[in-house]
């Protein structure tokens, strides 16, 4: 920013949007209603959420349709942050940016592995078209894995997804691999903004941020490859995500154990394995929400950097978004509000 008075006012601005977010009693409140309708009734009606939903008819409230609203709003916040941030906020926008599309990409080729593609034009979250590198339309109109892999020509992700091209239009991709690759690629990029754009303690920052984000997302990586897959030591290597700041002695006993426990142990003496001991969650893949959730939450308090502020004011969002999302799952499948209550992070 070009003075601290114009970071302040930034800092100032993520700290009110974050203000506004879902209180325990919202969530106690939505977690008490018995319907989809009732959800968007009580979003309309005491949340900042009034004006994306002012349109939605209560009685003939869909779940696909709300979930597309809803995280069209989270786009729309994030693209209008961006503009007060010009220079540093623009590149970083590219990582989310970057994170939307894989999703979008790996999205497209489940469906496919399911010969379902043609429901991805009804999926298709049409406001990040414009925005996107990847021809959106065009994904929604492929039918096999060559037109997919036409799709991709001349975008970011085409020389990345290229190795995983199999030899005949009618094999199937490794998705998981191609997954894990396309991240890889996301987060090498990231850091080269990091590293080249960003100086001092802004750096500083931004590493520390991400190194955490990725050393927990590494652990539950390894930990669902170990507990549900038996995984050998070489397959978990080639998933962790690079950077990171776990020590290689740590990432080899997370790679080599040969279950939970020892996996729990690898980094027990680490502070990530310190602040997973403070978490109170109840299946592998809250680790990961949880820590991200605190990590950003407290930046968001303390940080005295606009961008780091920002990325993990949109962190904070996801989250609110997944426990929006995961209430009206649970209502819609009539799931008990106790257990729902237990997967709400907040």
């Amino acid at each position: 920013m070009g003075s601290s008075t114009s970071a302040n006012a930034v800092i100032a601005k993520m700290r009110a949007k974050y203000g506004k977010r879902l209180s325990q009693k919202d969530y106690e409140n939505l977690l008490a209603c018995k319907s989809v309708a009732e959800v968007v009734v009580y979003l309309k009606n005491n949340t900042y959420y009034d004006t994306v939903l002012k349109a939605v008819n209560d009685r003939e409230a869909h779940r696909g349709r709300l979930e597309l609203i809803l995280r069209q709003k989270l786009f729309d916040d994030f693209y209008s942050l961006c503009r007060y941030l010009k220079g540093t906020g623009e590149y970083f926008a590219d990582y989310i940016i970057q994170k939307d599309e894989i999703e979008q990409i790996i999205h497209f080729l489940t469906l496919l592995s399911y010969d379902s593609p043609q429901e991805y034009f009804f999926k298709m979250p049409v406001y990040f078209k414009d925005h996107s590198s990847v021809d959106l339309p065009a994904l929604s109109r492929a039918r096999d894995v060559d037109s997919f892999f036409a799709v991709l020509t001349g975008t970011p992700y085409e020389k990345t997804a290229s190795r995983f091209r199999p030899r005949r239009n009618d094999s199937s991709v490794d998705i998981p691999e191609l997954e894990n690759a396309l991240y890889r690629a996301c987060y090498d990029n990231l850091y080269n903004n990091i590293n080249t754009k960003t100086s001092n303690g802004e750096k500083k920052a931004l590493l520390e941020m991400f190194d955490s984000i990725i050393d927990i997302m590494n652990f539950v990586r390894i930990l669902r490859l170990k507990k549900y897959y038996k995984e050998s030591a070489e397959v978990a290597r080639r998933h962790i995500f690079p950077h990171g700041s776990l020590s290689p002695q740590v990432i080899t006993k997370l790679c080599e154990a040969k279950n939970s426990s020892e996996i729990f142990d690898a980094v027990k003496d680490t502070k990530l394995g310190k602040s997973i001991g403070k978490m109170n969650y109840v299946y592998a893949g809250q680790i990961q929400e949880i820590g991200i959730y605190n990590i950003t939450k407290r930046n968001i308090h303390f940080s005295t950097y606009p961008i780091v502020a920002m990325l993990s004011y949109v962190f904070v969002m996801q989250q609110e978004y997944s426990n929006i999302v995961s209430i009206i799952e649970g209502v819609r499948y009539g799931v008990d509000p106790e257990q729902l209550r237990a997967i709400v992070i907040i």
